[in-house]
Formats: C-alpha cells, sequence, structure tokens
C-alpha cells in the first residue's frame, strides 16, 4: 500500500553522449528503498545511441529526448516540466550513489527554513583534506574550500546532487547558463527568498567528475565557466555592493588573462568571450536583475554572511596575506561576509 504521507519525489538526470555511464548510474538509483519516486531522463540530443539503450535497458524510466543540446540548465528544465514530485532531486549521470542516498536528501530538506539539501559528493580527484570542512564561495564566484566548521553548512548545493521543493522554486535555472555555476543560482535564488542550502553526509555518492565537460573544447568551458561566475554576482547583488566590488573584478580581468598566456588552466579567447558576452548584454542582465530582485525577500547581508572574503584557497604563504588584504578590504568597504560569523555558528 502507498504511503501518501511520504513525499514523491522526482530524480532527474541530463545526459549528453553519456552512455557508458547510465548502467552504474541508473542501477544504483532504482535500487533505493526509498518508496515513492520517479526517475527522468532527458537526452539531449546524444549520438551515442543512448536514447536507444535507455528504452532497451531501463524502460522503468521515463524518457525525455530533446532535438538539440540544451546544456545542464536547460535539460532539468525540461526534465522539470515532466516532473510529477512534489521534491525534485537534480543528479548527475557521471555518479554513483550510495544505499540510502535518496532518503537522506528528503529528511535533509523537510524542515521548513531548508528550500535546497546536497549530498556529500566524493568526486574522484579531489584531496580528502577538502572533505573535512564544507566550503563556500567568493565574490568572484569561486568556490573557496574548507570554510565551515558545522558539516551543515554550505553556501550552496552542488548539482551534482541535491533536492530542492518545487512549490519554493519551480524551474530550476535560468537556461542561458547552458552548463556550469547554475547549481549556485538556484542557491542564491533560495537564499534571497529567505531561505536555508543544507548538506548532509547522510546521503553519499561518488562523481566520476568531467567526464562529459572534458570532451568539450576549452574555450567554451572557460567561457561559460568565468561568465557565470560573473554573472551570479551581477544579477542578484546590488549596485551599491557591485560598484565595491568593481576593483575585485578588474584585477580578476587582469590575472586571468595574463595567466591563460602562460598556463593552460584558462583559454585566452574563452575569457574575451566571456568578458564581450557580459560587455553587449546589458539589457539582458538588467531585465534579469529586476525580476530577481523584485523576489527577494531577505536583505543582501543575509546572504553575502554566508559568503567568504577569501580569494584564494591557500592556507599559508602569499595566497594567506592575499586573503587577509581581501578580508581588510571588504570589512572597510562594509561588506559582511562568515569570517566576522559569531565562534560556533560557522
Amino acid at each position: 500500500m502507498v504511503n501518501l504521507a511520504i513525499p514523491f519525489c522526482s530524480v532527474i538526470i541530463v545526459n549528453y553522449n553519456g552512455k557508458h555511464l547510465l548502467h552504474d548510474c541508473l542501477t544504483a538509483v532504482l535500487s533505493q528503498a526509498y518508496d515513492r519516486f520517479e526517475v527522468i531522463v532527458v537526452d539531449n540530443a546524444s549520438t551515442d545511441e543512448s536514447a536507444g539503450y535507455l528504452e532497451t535497458d531501463f524502460p522503468a524510466v521515463t524518457l525525455v529526448r530533446l532535438p538539440a543540446n540544451a546544456g545542464f540548465a536547460g535539460g532539468n528544465n525540461e526534465g522539470f516540466r515532466h516532473a510529477q514530485g512534489d521534491l525534485i532531486v537534480l543528479l548527475n549521470n557521471d555518479t554513483i550513489v550510495a544505499d540510502g542516498w535518496l532518503q537522506g536528501l528528503v529528511d535533509a530538506v523537510g524542515p521548513a527554513p531548508v528550500a535546497i539539501a546536497g549530498s556529500l559528493i566524493r568526486t574522484e580527484g579531489i584531496p580528502e583534506k577538502y572533505y573535512e570542512k564544507n566550503g563556500s564561495l567568493n565574490f568572484l564566484g569561486h568556490n573557496i574550500m574548507r570554510k565551515f566548521d558545522r558539516s551543515e553548512n554550505t553556501f550552496f548545493a552542488g548539482g551534482a546532487s541535491l533536492i530542492y521543493k518545487r512549490d519554493i522554486l519551480g524551474t530550476p535555472f535560468d537556461g542561458e547558463y547552458f552548463l556550469y555555476l547554475e547549481d549556485v543560482y538556484l542557491s542564491l535564488r533560495a537564499r534571497f527568498l529567505g531561505y536555508s542550502v543544507t548538506q548532509t553526509s547522510a546521503s553519499r555518492l561518488r562523481h566520476l567528475g568531467r567526464d562529459t565537460t572534458r570532451r568539450q573544447q576549452a574555450s567554451r568551458m572557460t567561457m561559460y565557466q568565468e561568465r557565470n561566475r560573473l554573472l551570479n554576482m551581477f544579477l542578484f547583488f546590488s549596485t551599491p555592493t557591485l560598484l565595491k566590488l568593481l576593483p575585485l573584478f578588474a584585477i580578476n580581468v587582469c590575472v586571468k588573462l595574463a595567466a591563460s598566456l602562460v598556463v593552460r588552466r584558462y583559454s585566452f579567447t574563452g575569457l574575451l568571450r566571456a568578458y564581450l558576452w557580459l560587455l553587449v548584454h546589458p539589457a539582458t542582465i538588467a531585465g534579469k536583475r529586476r525580476v530577481l530582485r523584485a523576489a527577494r525577500r531577505v536583505p543582501e547581508d543575509a546572504v553575502t554572511a554566508w559568503m567568504t572574503s577569501d580569494l584564494t584557497n591557500a592556507e599559508a604563504g602569499p595566497g594567506k596575506v592575499i586573503n587577509a588584504c581581501a578580508h581588510l578590504y571588504f570589512r572597510l568597504a562594509g561588506i559582511r561576509t562568515l569570517e566576522d560569523m559569531p565562534q560556533g555558528t560557522r
């Protein structure tokens, strides 16, 4: 007998040429003991016969075929349109979830103040020390590791595995993002609506990481990463705050463009495309800002208080000095960050 008191969940998985990943991913998801959930796989016009494989080997899964690649953002938005659940779960196809993964997410998102809960994601290649404490986001859109002492505290939930309340957030993403930093966008929406974002160690999974995105052109990846980092700042934060951040934005542009000439981490052309997009789309940005600002329910400092002033992940040497200088600048500029949190609450 179905227990209607248990929330119904829609698990959405976006796939693009990930046929080789689907067996392990879906087998683990469909083996969950949680009673009430559906699985929706959105295929982003794959050319590796993923759709046919799903129809043959996983008939219990709802398959949504897209005529063109809509990216992670557009794919999840399309999956949402087919979802029946009150709770929406977003999961990467390059993951293998553990037993109890779904129940852990449902329990974590249950409290009224919580809009989004993320899993404890173990990504291959990430040093173990970075799982000792959760990280936060800085004002250039970068993830800064090891910032929170309490295991449930985090600034945003990673898009590789998260759950959110449909009635609060609805369609998850702005389709403009395509891929990268959409999870930050979703978490910022929740926080400016006055809700919290949490992480739970009761929901665990293994993330292979970059299995599909590594095949994309470096310039395209850099463009979306850099543009979306800055776009999140431009969309959600007030003009006075953005003016205070202007020196950091200028330093960011100069340092990354220079670094792209000597290291492979950034694509010079990708960076130029990102900055050019932001420069030539002021009307688009302004329109999105108006919609998001009309929806906000809490003051800005309630959100910045969960972000970090750190500019690097360094805990010693020159990076530590840079972070100390940045924190001093934020204090002088009157922007409260998590470094100002009282002891025991971080």
